[in-house]
């Protein structure tokens, strides 16, 4: 502690640089924790999204006269048309499935695989939400990649 004041009290500058150093790094660390939880927060919500998602396509796609025979089937076509009129309709996804807010991109899509198996009825997709970092010195692509999976079974 007594170093720290003589360092204060010293009448040749080098005080104002040790503060605006640990200013730089203040600020520099608050910039990467307000990223981080920008970034949690957009993929809680673009989660969020594509498992409500596969949920309706895979329950649109129920074929429901097997249902009596206590048999789930889905039509797996029907549930892969139905995911992506939803991302297209609901989540506002253009034909590259960006998102844009203001005329700005937000974050792009990046769908590596989608499977749908009719019996048991799942639909599972694959792929990475890409976007950039808010803050120009953070530069380069984010990539967070998400497996999200809906099933419709059977409980009698």
């Amino acid at each position: 502690m007594a170093k720290v004041l003589q360092i204060l009290k010293n009448k040749e500058g080098d005080a104002i640089f040790y503060i605006f150093i640990i200013v730089f790094v203040i600020l520099t660390l608050s910039a990467i924790i307000i990223e981080y939880f920008r970034m949690d927060s957009l993929y809680q919500q673009v989660e969020y999204e594509l498992q409500r998602g596969a949920n309706s396509s895979v329950e649109y796609a129920m074929l429901d006269e097997y249902r009596r025979d206590g048999v789930a089937k889905m039509d797996s076509t029907m549930a892969e048309e139905e995911l992506y009129n939803y991302l297209h309709q609901s989540m506002k996804l253009d034909r590259e499935f960006c998102k844009y807010s203001d005329g700005k991109p937000v974050y792009r899509l990046e769908i590596q695989s989608v499977t749908a198996i009719e019996s048991p009825p799942r639909l599972t997709i694959k792929g990475q939400i890409k976007t950039r970092s808010t803050f120009s010195f953070l530069t380069g692509d984010i990539r967070l990649p998400f497996a999200i999976s809906s099933s419709n079974n059977r409980i009698d």
